[in-house]
């Protein structure tokens, strides 16, 4: 696999910055959380530490970075900001400037007359509504409606309403905006949250894949013990050390032995093309990994990991998207109440008017010429306000249940926070267990081979023991998944960047612990070995 794709954390925060000022809060990194990154970056012994061999094959870093670069389901949570952007846009076009044009013409009938008017007219941020036009009328107009016409150059007008109660302090368009910025700033917290629910899937499916791969090897490496011992039994059979019946006995245990290898590599395939949903090549597509991407053995176990959870409890809330979320509805919701109650205002309006007309009269009356200007004060209100009484209630209950619900997430995420520090410590001590039992079922093992191969034990009993220790070292491979697994809960919980503590984990050395590729040879000495008669 590239190791390139590590990078490309660098990349996606520049291509998400170019498309909004919120965006970077999604993938921030914040700082590191002492349990994990102090411990291994301030390790004495750090300079020896790097000298040692590092984990081959794809690394969990690997997936992450390919995650973060062209997984579809964060793809489309980036899109978010943009719709949110162009929200924000569309709402701001409350206040765009509107060009005004009027051509009307009665060519027929007693009254014939020709109206053409232009004019600017914008409303205003603080819930006014100003515009300013020319107009022209010309021909013979109803006497009821002789403010048509014009002088001879036209007419000029000013209007200006300023809403003095209702709609001055807020109004739906200042609020559509204050929401659709609400929106887009979310849009930051909401990406995050994709990202770290793709990255705890991605996370499962890679420690599922190198735990299959462990288990077919020691499916494999138990199926080539009968197999070696067949030609060991076949051996003695012809020598007259072996009965024939073992040498069947054998021949049956390889079929067993190989039909779980079978079911091994079944498994193993599933998980390699699971992977590939989140590991995808530079075009986007779903990569299945190669058989030699596979790591020879987990990353080495930090068992002293400690959490200090009430300082981590209050850096995890302001990392959390789903906090963050749920405080720009409730902002939202606010907005809304704010707009209700301003509607409970009576509409108390003042509205002016200035018009000129200029040029030649147009009719003898000559009642035109002078500037006029027209003040005064428009009201208005419903007596019930239903509208705005029954909005106040249903926003106001609302805000109580997004309150509620801040409650319970920031509960949840103490909670999650806790159980995986206890489910990573304890698996801490499952797998110093594991390994103790496989050990010992090793150590056991070798001296009853010995007692089988001296034909002191017969190959029913040695063929229960290999069982017996192939089932134990595959309940270490498990374990050793099942830390990692809580380990980066326990990083998802507390908010932190998967990429960034991906590749903490990729950095660290391979495990030195036995399990398959890696069976130690146990030296028995002769006068030990069970069965053996002195």
């Amino acid at each position: 696999m590239p190791t390139s794709d590590r990078q490309t954390f660098a990349a996606f925060l520049q291509m998400v910055e170019s498309d909004s000022l919120h965006a970077d809060e999604a993938i921030r990194t914040v700082e590191p959380t002492a349990l994990f990154v102090q411990e291994v970056s301030q390790d004495d012994d750090s300079q020896a530490a790097e000298a040692r061999e590092q984990p081959s094959g794809l690394t969990l870093a690997d997936v992450v970075a390919s995650l973060y670069r062209s997984y579809p389901e964060i793809e489309q949570a980036r899109e978010i900001n943009v719709i949110a952007s162009g929200e924000r846009v569309s709402a701001y076009g409350a206040y765009d400037t509107k060009f005004q044009a009027e051509s009307l013409s009665e060519p027929t009938g007693f009254y014939e007359n020709y109206r053409n008017s232009l004019g600017l007219a914008r409303q205003l941020w603080w819930g006014g509504y100003l515009s300013a036009g020319y107009r022209i009328g010309r021909g013979e107009f109803q006497p009821w409606y002789g403010e048509r016409a014009t002088h001879e150059a036209g007419e000029g007008k000013l209007t200006w309403i300023q809403p003095l109660l209702r709609g001055r302090a807020l109004d739906a368009e200042r609020v559509a905006v204050f929401q659709a910025s609400l929106a887009r700033a979310a849009a930051g917290p909401q990406l995050l949250q994709q990202i770290l629910a793709s990255s705890r899937d991605a996370t499962i499916a890679y420690w599922g894949w190198v735990t299959s791969g462990a288990v077919l090897e020691a499916q494999q490496e138990l199926l080539a013990l009968a197999e070696v011992r067949s030609k060991q039994i076949t051996a003695g059979v012809e020598a007259g050390k072996f009965k024939r019946v073992d040498l069947i006995f054998n021949e049956q245990l390889i079929a067993e032995r190989k039909a779980e290898v079978l079911k091994a590599e079944q498994k193993y395939r599933s998980s390699s093309i699971k992977l590939s949903l989140y590991l995808r090549d530079s075009t986007g597509n779903p990569l299945v990994p190669e058989d030699e991407w596979l790591p020879h053995q987990f990353p080495s176990i930090q068992s002293d990991l400690q959490v200090n959870l009430q300082n981590e409890l209050v850096s995890a809330f302001s990392r959390r998207p789903e906090p963050q979320i749920l405080n720009f509805q409730l902002q939202q919701v606010h907005w809304d109440r704010r707009l209700a109650c301003n509607d409970m205002l009576p509409t108390l309006d003042f509205v002016s008017q200035a018009s000129q007309d200029v040029g030649p009269p147009a009719s003898s009356k000559d009642d035109k010429g002078d500037f006029e200007l027209v003040i005064g004060i428009q009201s208005e209100v419903p007596i019930q306000r239903r509208k705005a009484r029954g909005k106040i209630q249903s926003t106001s209950a609302k805000m109580r249940q997004l309150n509620e619900k801040i409650r319970l997430v920031r509960d949840k995420i103490a909670t999650e926070i806790a159980i995986a520090n206890n489910r990573l410590n304890l698996s801490a001590q499952v797998v110093e267990q594991r390994e103790t039992a496989f050990r010992s079922a090793l150590d056991t093992l070798t001296r009853y081979r010995i007692g089988f191969e001296q034909g002191y034990i017969d190959l029913i009993y040695l063929n229960l023991l290999e069982t017996k220790a192939n089932e134990t070292e595959i309940k270490l491979v498990e374990a050793q998944q099942d830390w990692f697994l809580a380990l980066s809960e326990l990083q998802l919980s507390l908010g932190l960047d998967p990429l960034e503590q991906a590749m903490i984990i990729a950095s660290l050395p391979e495990s030195e612990l036995v399990g398959p590729g890696n069976v130690p040879e146990i030296t028995i000495e002769d006068d030990d070995v069970p069965g053996k008669r002195d």
